[in-house]
């Protein structure tokens, strides 16, 4: 399986700063927030006006907010890749990232794919091979809107990162959910002791832990990154949307409130 990288213009954004203006004022606790409403941040303009299949979607978040609209078009492997990373204006060993994802209709979730995450300096996706100060956690949607961990790890079992399913839970097209993740870097670089918690309108789904994310300490190491991945795939044909009559099709998902904030114990 090649890299994310080799099928999109990775856009990673050097900086980020809190320009987005929301109906509601950033929590205290919140470092990162793009709502795509009033006054867009550089990381909302990428994904509006440099991603072939995402675009603007006014009125179309929640409580008639403004969104953006992600269009899965099939091709033969997957569908075509929507990425973009923001920069986190200070590192840390512990984050939150919440999103709000709505489905369209009868979204045909096939074999799966990517959702979003975050990451290191350089984190590591599709198949490449791990670094001492590389790693990622990301999420995926699965057969019949099932959710599970993606997380690329010191310690992982094979080429590409370890997951864990949620038990009894499905994604509904067609109305928004909000997704919560925690992630909690090891705090030595020896020490198993890293932890993923995944949230979904409020209930925990998964707890995913004794994890080893890296294995140097340095602020390259840290959580640096909000990585907006979204696609069908996999690499081959198995995993794309078709029509009935085996052509390939578009599917569509909105996306809604990214933030990523401070977790309070």
């Amino acid at each position: 399986m090649k890299s994310i990288l080799s099928f999109t213009t990775a856009v990673v954004l050097s900086s980020y700063c809190l320009t987005s203006v929301a109906a509601e004022k950033p929590g205290k606790n919140d470092v990162f927030v793009e709502n795509f409403d009033v006054k867009l941040s550089q990381f909302g303009r990428t994904l509006t006006s440099k991603q072939r299949y995402a675009t603007f979607a006014r009125k179309q978040g929640i409580k008639d907010t403004n969104a953006i609209l992600v269009k899965y078009q099939g091709f033969e492997q997957g569908s075509h890749r929507v990425y973009a990373a923001a920069t986190l204006p200070v590192a840390a060993l512990q984050y939150q990232l919440s999103f709000s994802v709505k489905f369209c209709d009868n979204f045909d979730f096939v074999w799966g794919g990517k959702l979003h995450g975050m990451g290191p300096e350089n984190p590591i996706t599709g198949g490449d091979k791990i670094t001492e100060e590389g790693w990622s956690a990301r999420l995926m949607f699965g057969r019949e809107g099932s959710l599970s961990t993606y997380i690329y790890h010191q310690d992982m079992k094979g080429k590409f990162g370890d997951t864990k399913l949620a038990q009894n839970f499905r994604f509904m097209p067609g109305i928004y959910q909000k997704v919560q993740m925690v992630v909690s870097l090891n705090t030595e670089v020896h020490l198993a002791d890293g932890k993923v918690v995944v949230s979904v309108d409020g209930v925990e789904v998964i707890h995913h832990d004794n994890i080893r994310f890296r294995a140097k300490d340095t602020p390259a190491s840290l959580i640096n990154k909000m990585l907006f991945i979204t696609f069908h795939g996999g690499a081959s044909p198995d995993w794309a949307p078709r029509s009935e009559d085996g052509k390939y099709k578009t599917e569509c998902a909105y996306f809604d409130n990214f933030v990523v904030s401070k977790v309070i114990q």
